[in-house]
């Protein structure tokens, strides 16, 4: 690993670290720096920016639950089961990995995400696609899950974290996931039945 990409992994990490301490929309490059032991000018010779640096970390998360879903989908034979193990893996994911995944997908600077984002993201969705044997549903499902996960993990929507802590999120999350997915997939195939007639 070059030099480089030392700097670079040993930010991330430091970056995840840090959206694990504090809210990840108020993580800073100078506590990025902080926790991965460099000045706030040293980043610079490995990120242009804050932003350039959870484009990074982006990717990472991206890769990461990609993996876990794809591992969670191969115990399943049913396109439903397969989707919605993937989908549990994503929600189990964002709750152990809170502050990665809020950084990662926090609203970037500007009116859109850097490319990076895009297509690590793309890639989930075309996971999703796979799965449910839905091809150009992937958009639709990823945007449905992750909203979901999102909901849960901000506490929007209550399945007693408030009183229990974020770990009961999985198993209870789980019953509206596979709802959500329930109803995606119905309605979809209701659709397509509707259009072959």
């Amino acid at each position: 690993m070059s030099r480089l990409d030392e700097g670079r992994a040993r930010l991330l990490a430091a970056a995840r670290r840090a959206a694990t301490e504090t809210a990840a929309s108020r993580v800073s490059l100078r506590d990025i720096a902080k926790a991965a032991g460099l000045s706030p000018a040293a980043c610079y010779r490995y990120f242009p920016s804050r932003e350039r640096l959870a484009d990074a970390l982006a990717a990472e998360v991206c890769a990461e639950i990609v993996a876990a879903a794809r591992g969670a989908a191969a115990l399943e034979t049913e396109p439903y089961e397969r989707l919605t193990a993937a989908a549990h893996a994503y929600l189990v994911y964002a709750v152990a990995n809170r502050g990665a995944f809020d950084l990662a997908f926090e609203r970037a600077e500007g009116d859109w995400a850097a490319a990076e984002r895009s297509v690590a993201g793309a890639e989930i969705a075309h996971l999703f696609a796979d799965l449910a044997e839905r091809p150009g549903a992937g958009p639709a499902l990823w945007g449905a899950v992750h909203g979901l996960v999102d909901l849960l993990i901000k506490g929007i929507i209550d399945v007693g974290q408030r009183e229990h802590g974020a770990s009961v999120i999985p198993s209870r999350g789980n019953t509206l996931m596979r709802g959500l997915l329930e109803g995606l997939l119905t309605s979809s195939a209701s659709r397509e039945s509707r259009a072959a007639e």
